[in-house]
């Protein structure tokens, strides 16, 4: 007898799950809102005043977008019930993040002038740092970033991340959307992502915690043999300067892991950059935490930098001595490590990750096909600067068996994979939009990055308030992966 199954009757939000910004002239403790600077999944950072100093201020808010909403009074609420401990995990992450960061100083990490709590969330004060992201400097250099422009600003960088090591905490979201490059005052990184993490925690959700390209593999598990240090900030700020020099973020680690196709910058002598300096980003790259260098200060050296002068960067003595005893606590008996190929439990979660990020590998088969533009049609509905659509047209070199359902890879001697029933549609929006497939919502990016689409002729609707909605086609094949980016007028400057 065939049991059916009834799924459970929805139950509605009590509110819609949007929360706009706070108007202009909204009062906060003790600041004024004067406009937004920019707003992510997770959060909102405003321009304020110092009602007491009259200087201008940030001043960032905790608001998850999938998880809140705001009342007509400022208030923000779960949208859901459901929602309500996940909620609360990631206020306390954010708050957790700010007091931290009241109690170090660095030049080149950002400064918590106070933190506090009101209307249902939580705000952070900050300087008002104004210039544009290193993503924008990267995206303006497309051949490589000038050398001496890297250095000047990886510099400081280094020198926070020391600083944030000596606290015994890991930034763990080190990624050029992540620095502003001031004019004349260094580059600044911004913050740790606490709130992001502790939700993806909740939700398990490795892609609300990672940014694939940046993070290390040992940020995607919990393995005891591949544990998470500074050497983790390492891998990721050798992958932004990776970024910088060629002009293209390297494949996410779970890939690399799988079928690492990176060319060492050594090995291609790429001109205008000093061999030592490249070696030393490859060595921060490597895949095997015991092969990077253990420190920011043994990077800095391998990069050939100076040291700073000492008392530069400022930590909290009571977090020092924490640090210091967490860290011999810790300490692990003397063995040998295993290999990355030997560790079964990594690559586990090296292919776990891969799902999860929707980055598909097909085993010992080389992605022979090209990437190629998908005619769009419908309206434009939204601004179109920056905006792509691409379909990875990895077939075009495969068979399928049609007896057993397979692809088989037209690579000799490498083995046939289930044929896909879907098609995948990854997505990178900012600063964020609600994703509707053929008029239903499927989700909020950040901090979803990807879903499924059922083959077919399909219509994809980004939802911004702060623009209109902007609609695709997309012609989606079984097995194939489209991409869509987008960005929503962005606003440049300050953070």
């Amino acid at each position: 007898m065939n049991a059916r199954f009834e799924a459970p009757a929805f139950e509605p939000p009590r509110r819609a799950a949007f929360a706009a910004p706070l108007p202009a002239g909204t009062a906060l403790r003790d600041c004024v809102v004067t406009g937004v600077i920019g707003q992510g999944g997770f959060g909102i950072v405003y321009r304020a005043e110092d009602a007491v100093e009259r200087r201008p201020i940030a001043v960032k808010e905790y608001l998850p977008a999938q998880l809140a909403s705001r009342g007509p009074d400022g208030r923000l609420e779960p949208a859901h019930p459901v929602h309500a401990e996940t909620y609360a995990a990631g206020l306390q992450g954010f708050l957790d993040e700010a007091l931290l960061l009241e109690r170090i100083r660095h030049p080149g990490l950002v400064e918590v002038i106070g933190c506090w709590e009101e209307n249902g969330t939580a705000y952070m004060a900050m300087p008002l740092y104004e210039g544009p992201t290193l993503e924008r400097v990267i995206a303006e250099h497309p051949d490589g970033v000038d050398v001496d422009l890297l250095r000047a600003i990886v510099e400081p960088l280094l020198g926070a991340l020391a600083t944030i090591h000596a606290a015994g905490c890991v930034h763990r979201d080190v990624a050029p959307d992540n620095v502003i490059v001031r004019p004349d005052a260094g580059a600044v990184l911004l913050d740790l992502g606490a709130a992001r993490r502790m939700i993806g925690d909740r939700v398990r959700a490795t892609t609300v915690m990672l940014k694939a390209g940046y993070a290390p593999i040992e940020q995607y598990g919990d393995d005891p043999d591949c544990p998470i240090g500074p050497w983790s900030d390492v891998y990721a700020l050798g992958a932004v300067m990776h970024h910088a020099i060629v002009g293209e973020a390297p494949a996410a680690s779970p890939l690399r892991v799988m079928r690492d196709t990176r060319e060492p910058l050594a090995a291609r002598g790429v001109p205008g950059y000093p061999p030592a300096l490249l070696a030393a980003v490859d060595a921060a790259m490597a895949l095997r935490p015991e092969d990077r260098p253990a420190s920011v200060q043994a990077f800095r050296a391998r990069l050939g930098l100076p040291d700073e002068p000492p008392g530069t960067g400022q930590v909290a003595p009571e977090l020092v001595a924490a640090a210091a005893a967490a860290a011999a606590a810790a300490l692990p008996a003397p063995r040998e490590r295993a290999s990355l190929a030997q560790r079964p439990v990594l690559l586990a979660f090296a292919t776990a990750a891969l799902f999860v990020a929707s980055v598909v590998v097909w085993l010992g088969a080389s992605p022979r096909g090209v990437v190629v533009d998908v005619p769009i049609g419908g309206f434009d509905g939204g601004q179109r600067s920056g905006d792509s659509i691409r379909a990875d047209a990895w077939l075009r070199d495969a068979t399928i068996d049609a007896a057993t359902g397979t692809i088989v890879p037209a690579e000799p001697g490498t083995r046939a994979v289930p044929m896909p029933r879907t098609a995948t549609l990854r997505l990178a929006v900012a600063p964020w939009a609600e994703v509707w497939v053929d008029g239903t919502k499927r989700g909020v990016t950040p901090p979803m990055t990807s879903l499924t689409l059922a083959p077919g002729g399909r219509v994809i609707e980004l939802r911004n308030p702060a623009s209109g909605p902007v609609v695709r086609r997309v012609d989606a094949k079984a097995g194939q992966t489209v991409e869509l980016a987008h960005r929503f007028g962005a606003q440049e400057g300050g953070r």
